[in-house]
């Protein structure tokens, strides 16, 4: 519970308040993300003749009132929003989020880095038991390709160039499902993109290897997180206010998953099943908020099952996998 100093004084930016006791020490009653919010919340209050003071506090606005007060007041708003919910303000705000840490960047940096010298030291073997290889993955029933292929690259910059798209599309997620989920999220899309690509391919046999399939799941998962927001804030707007993260999550799909006319070597199909793979799970993620729902626990649960899931599926290629 904050705190609010000053009462019966106009505070910063010119924020009028009603009068209190000299004496009296105010309490938080609400958070509010902006001013205009806040201000409608203050009406709420001075239309039943509860004091109240606006405080800005960082980022967000404290609707501060005198506490023998606080009951009435939180009463009061929960009743005015509960027709609007998407204005609500928190009545009883929960604790702050702790800083966003990235720090798994430079551990999949790291990863991705050192398997690519493995695959550069190791003989030719190494890359045939884990290249998708269709018929081997579909008729073969060696599923685990569709993991192995994603940690094998063709040469230095199609490793540099998956690393820069990767690492981008990762950071921007990280803030809205935490480093696990999102791990594991982008580890599912480029898997499940890669077993569809290899079904697609499963009368022939048909060769891919590259994480980007797992670049463009991560893509996929942005657009489908952003499609959930426009629609759980579609109340009276047109149609393209939630068709326009799919058209901006296609238009990157075509302009960087397609390749130059000059590289023939470029799996167009696999980048798009990558993206069709992440779209619902990007939806999940968008209803679900694994940041705040998933805690720490399951957090580390799923960044475990996303290096398991590599490290089983590797441990699977070498015992029972057959060259490519």
């Amino acid at each position: 519970m904050a705190v609010c100093s000053s009462p019966g004084c106009v505070k910063s930016d010119g924020v009028e308040v009603s009068p209190f006791d000299p004496d009296a020490e105010l309490v938080d009653v609400a958070h509010c993300a902006t001013l205009a919010v806040a201000r409608e919340c203050a009406l709420v209050l001075a239309a039943k003749g509860i004091v109240y003071s606006i405080v800005r506090n960082g980022d967000e606005w404290l609707l501060c009132v005198e506490p023998h007060q606080k009951p009435e007041a939180s009463s009061e708003l929960r009743a005015y929003f509960a027709e609007a919910p998407q204005n609500v303000p928190s009545p009883n705000p929960e604790p702050v989020l702790e800083r966003v840490r990235f720090w798994s960047l430079s551990v999949v940096a790291w990863g991705m880095l050192m398997l690519s010298v493995l695959q550069a030291e190791r003989s030719p073997d190494w890359e045939g038991r884990g290249i998708l290889v269709s018929n081997a993955v579909i008729s073969g029933g060696e599923w685990w390709r569709a993991v192995t292929a994603l940690t094998l690259h063709g040469d230095v910059p199609h490793v540099l160039a998956n690393l820069g798209s990767g690492l981008l599309f990762a950071g921007l997620l990280i803030p809205r499902f935490g480093q696990g989920v999102t791990w594991l999220f982008v580890l599912l899309s480029g898997a499940l993109g890669n077993l569809c690509n290899a079904w697609l391919y499963m009368h022939e046999v048909h060769r891919s290897l590259g994480a980007s399939t797992a670049v463009f799941g991560a893509l996929g998962l942005l657009s489908g997180d952003a499609l959930t927001a426009a629609l759980a804030h579609s109340r009276g707007y047109s149609w393209w206010r939630w068709v326009l993260p799919l058209g901006a999550g296609l238009a990157l799909l075509a302009y960087l998953g397609t390749g130059g006319q000059e590289d023939r070597h470029v799996d167009v199909l696999a980048h798009f099943w990558g993206f069709l793979m992440g779209l619902p799970l990007g939806l999940l993620g968008g209803f679900w908020r694994p940041r705040e729902s998933a805690g720490q626990f399951g957090q580390t649960l799923c960044g475990c099952l996303a290096i398991g899931g590599i490290v089983g599926a590797w441990w699977l290629a070498s015992a029972l996998g057959t060259v490519g």
